[in-house]
């Protein structure tokens, strides 16, 4: 899931508005030498989804994606002491989340080679074991295009990718490989048998306390976020494999997480203990090779790395004009990182956009209305009362917001098909908006 790209998307703005939370990194390990902070301090969390989607084109057999996989999780290690993989879970998937799942499928159906009855171009459902994927022939490249025959593939990636790191880390000092969102069973669970989504560690006894979970987390993006907030309450405890950890490496390609990580370190900046306020954390989006059209300039893979803590500090700054705020106006900082969630959701994402709305225009009226428009905030603070009646309200800030956003394109050239665009929304627009926002601060 992302956010509205382009020029004019989040991801755009932020690199030019917020230019001083951003470094361009070569490799994980880079970065957190940059940030000077020792191996053992670091972890490294990282979104499976997004690398079982990543593989190269060309690789369509099950011990090439486990060969690409472990080079990746290599170059984690070397740069975390323990490094988890968060996988989405189907069985607790948000109903909206479904919907767009299903659109996907929808797409991804059309590249799947068209076959006779008596032929089958891939394994399509759960009804399959490991030595079906490692027989001469078969191509998980489209495999992987069957939702269904998804899980039990990864679970036989990473049961492979477990026992490959066991086998070679042997006598490597403290060290942890964790994989929250599989069955352990990998791809030998039985026919028929039901999947059951869990952790899989080289420390199990540690680390599938730690993530367990009385509500379980459907998406791998909100995953990224609790694991470190896990890690870092056990990371105080004398004698926990995780005691000394300071700094998250969150990883990932998609730009939703600016969102989630945003809110949960504005939550950081709000605990009571100053003894608890030394967490690091840096999102680090992974960049493809690209090479430039019509010549040799090759732009080497890379991460786009943000400080969350910069990035926090410069986007209040932002707002607010000035460090130095009232206690009316810091108690006012949750809500108008709300807003903006709620501004940035509308300008484009999986589960809400408004036309007309763009990321390098909403940005300037959310901080004309945590300026001038309190009230609004007040409203917007409802979202995160209880009660749904409650909640709501919230509802007025958000629609306020949209009319505002109209009424300054009133006099901006060649806007005027985006301003009657953003001015005719919808009620439910708005409650998606809201609802989104709700999901990214993990409720």
């Amino acid at each position: 899931m992302g956010l509205g790209g382009g020029p004019h998307g989040a991801k755009a703005v932020f690199l030019d508005k917020f230019s001083g939370a951003f470094a361009n990194v070569r490799r994980l390990d880079d970065v957190r030498q940059m940030v000077g902070v020792g191996r053992s301090n670091t972890l490294a969390v990282l979104d499976g989804n997004v690398m079982m989607n990543a593989i190269p084109s060309s690789v369509d057999t099950f011990r090439g994606y486990v060969a690409i996989l472990a080079n990746q999780l290599n170059e984690a290690i070397q740069a975390a002491a323990h490094v988890v993989v968060v996988f989405d879970e189907p069985k607790a998937m948000t109903p909206a989340k479904a919907d767009e799942q299903s659109r996907r499928d929808q797409l991804r159906q059309a590249r799947v080679p068209l076959c006779s009855e008596d032929l089958v171009a891939t394994i399509m459902d759960d009804d399959y074991h490991t030595n079906h994927l490692i027989a001469d022939g078969c191509n998980v490249k489209l495999l992987m295009e069957f939702r269904k025959a998804r899980p039990r593939f990864y679970d036989a990636v990473c049961a492979a990718l477990l026992r490959k790191f066991r086998a070679e880390m042997k006598g490597e000092g403290a060290w942890s490989l964790t994989f929250d969102g599989v069955d352990r069973r990998g791809g030998d669970r039985g026919i028929g048998v039901p999947r059951e989504a869990g952790i899989l560690s080289t420390d199990d006894d540690f680390w599938q306390p730690l993530l367990a979970r009385t509500e379980p987390i459907g998406e791998g993006d909100l995953k990224l976020t609790d694991v470190t907030q896990r890690v870092h309450n056990a990371s105080r405890t004398e004698g926990s494999p995780v005691h000394g950890v300071l700094l998250n490496l969150v990883t990932t390609i998609d730009t939703d997480s600016f969102a989630i990580e945003l809110l949960q370190q504005n939550r950081r900046e709000r605990r009571t203990e100053e003894a608890d306020r030394d967490e690091l954390t840096v999102l680090c989006l992974k960049e493809r090779a690209r090479k430039r059209k019509g010549d040799d300039f090759v732009t080497d893979s890379h991460y786009t790395c943000c400080d969350m803590q910069v990035f926090h500090e410069l986007v209040l700054d932002y707002f607010y004009g000035t460090q130095h705020l009232s206690d009316a106006m810091k108690a006012q900082q949750p809500a108008a990182l709300a807003l903006f969630a709620s501004a940035l959701a509308l300008c484009g994402c999986d589960f809400v956009e408004i036309k007309g709305i763009r990321a390098d225009l909403a940005l300037p009226v959310v901080r004309q209305i945590v300026r001038k428009h309190p009230k609004d905030l007040d409203y917007m603070r409802r979202l995160f009362e209880t009660e749904r009646n409650n909640k709501i309200q919230a509802l007025l800030a958000v629609q306020n917001f949209v009319v505002r956003y109209a009424a300054s394109l009133e006099d901006v050239p060649r806007m005027k098909k985006a301003k009657d665009n953003a001015s005719n929304y919808c009620q439910a627009q708005l409650y998606r908006a809201l609802w989104t926002c709700s999901y990214w601060h993990q409720q």
